[in-house]
């Protein structure tokens, strides 16, 4: 059984992208899955100058989890038309951690908005 990791790209408490996440997830045959919130891995803001003093400790929490899964479902939360910047710096940090941030591993990636283009901004960006 392949064992599925879903998040959201958003750290709002009422995610759509979330709930987007874990239905996907739930629905799938075959799995297990795992639903987790990046409200869970607060950090400060990527910089070099952060790097040089080392990588905070959810970075690396975070960074660990993924080893533990077969594949990913990430929907992105749109903002401005691009990504939340919640997202940009846990991949940020995760990027300098291990560049291959999804581990070369089968990852969903999907959107949703209420604003007219429904998300697909973001997942042009």
């Amino acid at each position: 059984m392949k064992k599925i990791l879903a998040f959201a790209g958003s750290t709002s408490s009422t995610s759509i992208n979330k709930k987007l996440a874990t239905f996907v997830a739930e629905n799938l045959e075959n799995t297990s899955f795992d639903v987790i919130d990046l409200r869970d891995f607060p950090m400060e803001m990527y910089s070099s100058d952060a790097e040089k003093i080392g990588f905070p400790e959810n970075a690396k929490k975070f960074n660990a989890l993924l080893d533990n899964y077969d594949g990913f479902i990430l929907s992105l939360a749109e903002h401005n038309g691009s990504y939340a910047a919640a997202f940009k710096n846990i991949y940020d940090w995760s990027s300098r951690i291990n560049n291959k941030v999804f581990r070369e591993k089968p990852l969903l990636l999907m959107a949703t908005s209420p604003g007219p283009r429904g998300g697909l901004s973001v997942l042009e960006a």
